[in-house]
């Protein structure tokens, strides 16, 4: 009696054995030979798949069914617009599926006319990230993290090869986390990021960021370094900005005055850098370099908003020392009401200049909000008449 038992498990095995590959037999026939997605597909959710998650094959060969069926679906649309994707998440399902054989038999190879479970990780991922941007662009940045983890979990079979989209996908993921406010998963997938050295500035310029708002400066060169390392010299200029403010941070003057110098030198045809070594130098109080730098930037652009804009700040800052100083007089004791006086009348007096460019920037850009405030302010000061719609706009800023 117990042998018989035993046979008769035998024998059930046996059969069950024999009906899995025979069933991917057929599945695989049909997919390859004679290219029916929509068959295969059905008999391998309805017959070959359920019961056999244990297979690594089957996995594989339902990787296959899927990533074909995304494609035969992607090419339905493009062939009829009327056409309604019927299974939207196939290539998800494929991308798991791969894996899934991966994870179950590390070894596993991929019969003739299927692709192996490394390739098909990869083939899938590009679509996938296509999903987790839409996801993005949704505001539904809890998909776009679960799309974005399937991602990079493909692009780590070959880590190397796929460097670039692995960073991409990181910095997708790492402003989903910062979209949903989970700054500490921002800094790290950043962090994850970096370790790559990559050339995508963003990753290096996104953490400066982050460790000057931690007062690390530190940290804060540390990344610059590496930026200058990995990043080649025609996708280093917003890099070389930071720099610049890392030099304005640290209070190197003297280095921050030669690297603009040496960056306008550079860039001197390009306008928006110009833009950028001026801002640097009003900053650091170099009005009258400055000045200079400006009006090389004009003489290319004579109506950029930006460098005529930076010319107004280039008055409007100087005029605001002048302001510092007559507040120091008024407080020394004794008052000094005369040297008071007397900086408020040269405050005024660039403020007159700053006037010139903020109107001409105004005129330029009658929204950009700062240089609206900017301009309401040396007009309310020089008791000069409002133009219309001016204030109103000003108004609605501070209702924001």
């Amino acid at each position: 009696m117990k042998k018989t038992f035993i046979s008769a498990i035998l024998v059930f095995l046996a059969g069950y054995l024999f009906a899995q590959p025979a069933c991917l037999k057929d599945v695989t026939y049909i997919l390859v030979t004679q290219g029916e997605v929509l068959r295969a597909r059905k008999i391998m959710e309805e017959e070959c798949f359920p019961g056999n998650e244990s297979s690594a094959d089957v996995w594989l060969v339902r990787g296959n069914v899927l990533i074909q069926l995304h494609e035969h679906e992607l090419n339905r649309k493009s062939r009829d617009s009327k056409y309604v994707i019927r299974w939207p998440d196939a290539i998800v399902t494929a991308n798991e599926s791969f894996y899934k054989a991966l994870e179950l038999k590390p070894d596993i190879k991929a019969s003739t006319g299927l692709i192996d479970p490394r390739e098909g990780q990869l083939l899938s991922a590009q679509p996938i990230s296509e999903m987790a941007a839409q996801a993005m662009d949704k505001k539904d940045y809890a998909e776009a993290i679960r799309l974005l983890n399937l991602v990079i979990r493909s692009y780590k079979v070959d880590p190397r090869g796929y460097a670039l989209y692995l960073a991409y996908a990181y910095l997708d993921l790492a402003n989903s986390y910062r979209a949903m406010g989970d700054e500490a998963n921002y800094k790290r997938i950043l962090l994850d990021a970096a370790k790559l050295n990559v050339a995508l500035p963003d990753i290096y310029l996104n953490l400066y960021d982050i460790y000057k708002q931690e007062k690390d400066t530190v940290k804060s060169g540390e990344i610059l370094a590496q930026a200058r390392k990995v990043i080649p010299d025609d996708l280093a200029i917003d890099v070389k900005g930071y720099e610049l403010d890392y030099l304005a941070m640290i209070g190197d003057t003297e280095k921050l005055k030669a690297a603009a110098l040496k960056m306008f030198e550079q860039y001197k045809d390009n306008p928006a850098v110009i833009n950028i070594v001026a801002g640097h130098l009003v900053n650091n109080k170099e009005y009258l370099l400055a000045e200079e730098v400006i009006n090389a930037g004009l003489e290319i652009a004579p109506n950029d908003f930006d460098l005529t804009q930076q010319m107004a700040y280039r008055y409007f800052y100087e005029a605001a020392d002048w302001d510092d100083i007559k507040e120091a007089k008024l407080n020394e004791r004794p008052r000094k009401f005369t040297e008071a006086e007397a900086a408020l009348k040269k405050a005024n007096e660039i403020l007159e200049t700053a006037l010139v460019w903020a109107e001409k920037a105004y005129n330029i850009n009658k929204e950009d909000m700062q240089n609206n405030i900017m301009y309401l302010r040396i007009l309310v000061r020089l008791q000069q008449p409002i133009p219309d719609g001016l204030q109103e706009k000003v108004d609605s800023y501070r209702k924001h």
